[in-house]
């Protein structure tokens, strides 16, 4: 019996849900800048979980303002290229940014990712680590 209870505390402790080691996680946070409430399809490069679909129009990149998903766990893999496509009103929109660009790594595993809307077919994106 104790080894059993002695291998189901290790099995817990390298999952992270007794705290041996801090859960690593990876943020992604969405804020709409612009004028008009739009709706993100998608987000070619990244895991499609994290598209955030309809982002209302705000003032203020703040915590009430943002729309944001967590991975948990292993690191997120990003590709070279994201796509984003948005429909604002009836017009479907597109935006490549390369990772380069960006200053991101192929892999994150830990940190916070915000995209903002800025409107005009603009986006920025900022890592906070």
């Amino acid at each position: 019996m104790k080894s059993i209870l002695t291998s189901v505390a290790f099995i817990f402790c390298h999952m992270g849900s007794v705290g041996c080691y801090a859960m690593r996680e990876v943020d992604f946070v969405y804020v709409n800048l612009s004028e008009n409430q739009i709706i993100v399809d998608s987000i070619d490069g990244l895991p499609p979980w994290v598209t955030p679909g309809v982002l209302v129009s705000s003032h203020a990149e703040d915590r009430l303002s943002e729309k944001s998903m967590t991975m948990l766990g292993g690191p997120v893999e990003i590709s070279p290229v994201l796509k984003i496509v948005w429909r604002e009103g009836e017009a479907l929109h597109h935006a490549k940014l390369t990772r380069d660009d960006l200053g991101m790594p192929a892999k994150i595993r830990t940190g916070k990712i915000r995209f903002t809307y800025l409107g005009g077919d603009k986006w920025r994106v900022t890592i906070f680590k």
